[in-house]
């Protein structure tokens, strides 16, 4: 690893560290000012020594990422892929493994590994989800005289969650990359040994899915249907009565 690649890394978790101290001493300051406000109306929610005793501790961790800013632009450390265009390795996956004319046995199970890593984080995610959707239906989370606490549950509830599915979906997305190089590498062995044998893969025209036909097909035939529908209960010349009220309200003729 070089020293730009662990001077960027430092950076970025000294900036994600400062974001979320930062966040909760936000809503900690707010909290208490709240409480503070509902004991004492004529109070302010934010005083000055109430943020200068949260934001103290934070003050070294700050200047902390200010310096390790100002010394990378003063030595000129930048991320040398910044200003490059990303690398689809899917697609070239893809490029490569359309020129082959069998598969080999090694991209038959990198191809399985993607399969099955895609349902296990997109698994992973939604059954992250099912919490938030059974906190979101009760109505009893929702109450209408307590809005700052129906918020700070929300978060309390929403946040982790999500963020444990992403994550979950993020490791399971960079894995799959992974199976995806190796499936690459496996098709060019594959098609260099193919070349060397002389087989020569096939030009074959593509052929139309019969289930997409019947697909646009039956879109094409209900929207055809809701526009039959729309013109004889008449929504189209509501829509048109509206259309002119809006242009003549536009230009001032209305």
């Amino acid at each position: 690893m070089t020293r730009t690649r662990i001077y960027l890394i430092t950076q970025a978790v000294l900036c994600i560290l400062l974001v979320f101290l930062l966040s909760v001493s936000a809503v900690t300051v707010y909290r208490e000012g709240a409480a503070r406000k509902a004991e004492h109306p004529l109070e302010s929610i934010y005083t000055r020594e109430n943020v200068a005793e949260k934001a103290s501790p934070i003050a070294p961790l700050f200047f902390t990422a200010v310096g390790f800013l100002v010394a990378g632009l003063v030595l000129g450390i930048r991320d040398e892929k910044a200003n490059k265009a990303v690398e689809d390795s899917e697609l070239k996956r893809d490029l490569i493994a359309a020129r082959v004319v069998k598969p080999s046995d090694a991209m038959r199970k990198a191809r399985g590994e993607q399969k099955r890593l895609l349902v296990i984080g997109w698994g992973v995610f939604l059954l992250c989800m099912l919490p938030i959707l059974f906190y979101i239906i009760n109505p009893a989370h929702f109450p209408q005289d307590d809005l700052e606490g129906m918020i700070f549950g929300l978060v309390l509830v929403v946040l982790p969650w999500t963020v444990l599915g992403l994550g979950a979906l993020a490791v399971c997305f960079r894995m799959r990359e992974r199976c995806i190089i190796r499936e690459t590498a496996a098709a060019q062995e594959r098609l260099k040994e193919e070349k060397e044998a002389g087989v020569r893969p096939e030009t074959k025209a593509v052929p139309i899915s019969k289930s997409l036909v019947a697909l646009q097909t039956a879109l094409i035939a209900i929207a055809i249907g809701l526009i039959v529908v729309g013109v004889f209960n008449g929504s189209a010349q509501d829509v048109l009565y509206k259309a002119i009220n809006i242009c003549t309200e536009c230009v001032g003729l209305g």
